[in-house]
């Protein structure tokens, strides 16, 4: 009894000491999304003077800085689906081949008869299944979800391989390619602008504005307190896998109208810049802080900054060698500004490996 009563005089203690920390991260937080915003305004600047077609032809035009958003949108769409996972303390490794698997999925139903739109809709309920399964084998077998979700892209990559043959399905109806890739409204905003949109407010009010949301990003603090608090770990976990399937497939109905064609090979490749940037947008890759309008940010300043940089002359390599520099430099502020706020990177390893001490109460039961 007495030693209860030692432990909720230490939680009160930690939690008045954890509040004024919390709203200083929030600070933190939204500071570096005014930062983004401010890379992103220097970033447009630049390109607007040094790209003489920055501007040019607009939002539906090919040789338009602007139009490149039809190159990267759908990777934004998979950041925000993998942020879920980030924000809960886990990691997806199967975003990009569950948009691929997703787009062959579609492509293949609808080649066998099946109505384009019953299709998509089909593909994508079958995607957030498969999270959900994921899921499921990482909370009730209590696996690491890198190693789950990397043994979900093989399998994923290799049944799109497989179900595809030899030549990948393509033909789709022009109205498919027209609304989910290369369409614009009224001829100046790409259709795949408006759904990555959605989307995102979408993203912004499930974090933000929910009680998942808050419970989220509770479970990725810490996953103790979160039990102890009365929040359904397991289930909050296998809710932002299926999230992160959902915007996958959603991701690959995008893809395969854009090149009116279903490749396995289209999705895999953007599980990294994804990541990306979700990190450079301020989610802590260790889970439980972050914003969303962050993640937005990020994703435009990485989707145009390798085109841009590319029509002004700079080579495919430098253009790569920049957005790991940006990558690592945004890495090193959040790391310093995490010490001085007294969070070390080493305290978070510590938090996530950490095992009962003794005198310590009993894990939450569902601190899974």
């Amino acid at each position: 009894m007495a030693t209860w009563a030692r432990w909720g005089t230490v939680s009160v203690a930690v939690e008045k000491q954890a509040r004024p920390r919390s709203e200083r991260r929030f600070g933190t937080d939204r500071r570096w999304v005014f930062s983004l915003v401010f890379i992103l305004v220097v970033e447009l600047l630049f390109f607007n003077f040094a790209v003489s077609s920055f501007w040019g032809g607009g939002w539906g035009s090919s040789v338009s800085m602007l139009g490149d958003g039809e190159n990267f949108l759908f990777t934004s769409m998979i950041a925000l689906g993998v942020m879920f996972v980030i924000f809960a303390g886990d990691i997806d490794l199967s975003v990009g081949a569950m948009s691929g698997f997703a787009g062959v999925m579609m492509a293949e139903f609808h080649l066998g008869g099946m109505n384009i739109w019953v299709a998509v809709v089909l593909a994508v309920a079958i995607a957030a299944l498969i999270g959900l399964i994921q899921g499921l084998i990482i909370t009730y077998f209590k696996l690491e979800s890198l190693l789950v979700t990397l043994a979900g892209w093989f399998i994923l990559q290799s049944a799109a391989l497989a179900w595809e043959g030899a030549v990948p399905p393509y033909g789709f109806p022009k109205h498919f390619d027209s609304l989910l890739g290369t369409g614009t409204v009224a001829g100046t905003v790409p259709n795949q602008l408006v759904i990555f949109a959605i989307l995102a407010l979408l993203a912004t009010l499930i974090v933000h504005r929910t009680r998942f949301g808050r419970q989220l990003v509770l479970v990725g603090h810490n996953r103790d307190a979160a039990g102890y608090a009365g929040v359904r770990v397991s289930v909050t976990r296998i809710r932002a896998f299926v999230l992160s399937a959902t915007f996958a497939g959603i991701a690959g109905m995008c893809i395969a109208a854009t090149y009116s064609t279903a490749d396995d090979n289209l999705g895999p490749t953007l599980l990294l810049p994804a990541i990306t940037a979700v990190v450079l947008g301020g989610v802590d890759i260790f889970g439980g802080a972050g914003l969303v309008p962050g993640v937005i940010v990020a994703s435009f300043i990485l989707g145009w900054l390798t085109p841009g940089l590319l029509q002004d002359g700079v080579s495919d390599t430098w253009a790569s060698i920049a957005i790991g520099v940006l990558l690592l430099g945004s890495l090193t502020v959040k790391g310093i500004t995490d010490r001085r706020q007294g969070v070390s990177m080493l305290d978070r390893l510590r938090a996530r490996s950490a095992t009962a001490t003794p005198g310590a109460p009993p894990p939450a039961p569902d601190a899974t």
